[in-house]
């Protein structure tokens, strides 16, 4: 539902494990290439950090999705990028209350108030859903340095596949496209 109600010409920064694995199989089931999406393969936290740097190498909305464990490993690198972004940094946390990539440790993503957390650190907007229906609607209402939360179950398919394209192409192929004027 994410990336059916992004722009087609912004930028995904996703974090590691699962979330990452879930969008190259949507990229690849619908045909399309993965020069917009950075795959942040074994680098759980540094989602925000890449997303906001490349912000501002861009007029391009960049949506960086991330988990609630990399939020709460780097929630100051967040706080940074909150504050410097320009108003195409988007970030979308999807809240599971576990760190499921790497063996479902639990959080305390649901024991905290991620929303004031966000609030305070500099972000425009706060919207938290739980319900598919209003995914939508906040997504396609993302205009400023805004940031939504998302909050899901635990769990994944079992049979999720692995990216087929190396993370040095991934990167090659992202960089090539920000440098060309996209």
């Amino acid at each position: 539902m994410i990336i059916e109600n992004i722009e087609k010409d912004s930028f995904i920064v996703s974090t590691t494990g699962k979330t990452s694995r879930e969008i190259f199989e949507i990229r690849e089931r619908r045909g399309e290439g993965h020069d917009r999406d950075f795959l942040t393969v074994g680098s759980m936290g540094h989602t925000s950090s890449i997303a906001f740097g490349m912000s501002i190498g861009t007029e391009k909305n960049v949506y960086c999705i991330d988990g609630d464990g990399s939020f709460i490993m780097h929630m100051g690198g967040l706080g940074i990028a909150a504050q410097n972004a320009q108003n195409n940094f988007k970030y979308i946390l999807i809240n599971n209350g576990a760190h499921e990539s790497v063996g479902g440790q639990p959080t305390v993503g649901f024991d905290i108030n991620i929303k004031k957390i966000l609030q305070a650190v500099g972000f425009d907007s706060v919207k938290e859903v739980s319900d598919a229906d209003q995914i939508e609607e906040v997504i396609r209402g993302m205009k400023g340095k805004d940031a939504l939360i998302i909050s899901v179950s635990q769990g994944s398919r079992d049979e999720l596949g692995r990216p087929t394209v190396s993370p040095e192409k991934n990167k090659q192929d992202m960089m090539t496209l920000l440098t060309e004027g996209e």
